[in-house]
C-alpha cells in the first residue's frame, strides 16, 4: 500500500466524497415535511451509507476520509449550519480516518464502523437548534420557511430529542452501509475489493 498521495486518490476522495454528500442532501430532503425533521439523519445515513461502501474500496492511505470531511465540512458550514460546524467535522472525519486505520483499509467491518462513526457530524448540524433555539428560530423566519413551517419544525425537535436524533443518524448510517456491503458482495464477488474482517 502506497502513502503517497497520487492524482487519482485525489480524484476519487473528491468525486466519491461528493457523490456520498450528494446522496447525504438527497435523505435531508424529507426535512422539509416540518414532522420528519427528527428522521432526516436516519435517511441521509441509510441513503449515503452504500455510496460511502463503494467509496472504501478506494479509500487505501491515510487522509481520504479526512478529505471528504473537509468537503462536508466547507459545504454544510457555508449553508447556514453554523461556524462550529467545520470544526467538529473535522474532529469526526479524523476519528473515522483512525476507525479505517485500525481495519487496515481492507475491512468491511471497520469500514462501516468509520462512517457510523463518521455520522456524528449529524450532532454539529443539530447543535443550533438546541443550543440557541430563539436565534434559530428567527433565522428560519428570516429565511423564507414561515411561522407555521418554523413551529412545527420546532415542536418536533424538543430539547430532550438530540440524542436520540443523533444515535437515528448512525443507526441510519450502519443500515445504509449494511447494504452497501451486500451490493458490493453481490457485484464484485470475483474481485477480492476488501476483506471479511
Amino acid at each position: 500500500m502506497k502513502n503517497k498521495f497520487g492524482i487519482r486518490d485525489l480524484v476519487n476522495a473528491g468525486v466519491f466524497s461528493l457523490l456520498t454528500l450528494m446522496a447525504t442532501w438527497c435523505g435531508g430532503m424529507i426535512g422539509f415535511i416540518p414532522v420528519l425533521m427528527p428522521l432526516v439523519p436516519f435517511f441521509c445515513g441509510l441513503l449515503s451509507g452504500p455510496v460511502f461502501m463503494l467509496y472504501s474500496t478506494k479509500i487505501n492511505k491515510f487522509g481520504m476520509m479526512l478529505i471528504m470531511g473537509v468537503i462536508f465540512g466547507l459545504v454544510f458550514s457555508m449553508s447556514g449550519h453554523g461556524a462550529i460546524t467545520f470544526p467538529l467535522i473535522i474532529i469526526f472525519s479524523l476519528l473515522a480516518e483512525y476507525v479505517l486505520k485500525k481495519g487496515n483499509y481492507k475491512s468491511k467491518k471497520y469500514a462501516r464502523l468509520s462512517y457510523v462513526v463518521f455520522m456524528l457530524f449529524g450532532a454539529s448540524n443539530l447543535l443550533p437548534i438546541f443550543l440557541a433555539r430563539d436565534a434559530y428560530i428567527k433565522s428560519m423566519i428570516s429565511k423564507g420557511y414561515g411561522v407555521e413551517y418554523t413551529e412545527k419544525f420546532m415542536s418536533v425537535m424538543p430539547t430532550w430529542s438530540f440524542l436520540p436524533i443523533v444515535i437515528l443518524g448512525m443507526i441510519g448510517g450502519y443500515i445504509g452501509c449494511t447494504i452497501g456491503i451486500k451490493i458490493l458482495n453481490k457485484h464484485f464477488k470475483k474481485q477480492e475489493w476488501i476483506d471479511e474482517n
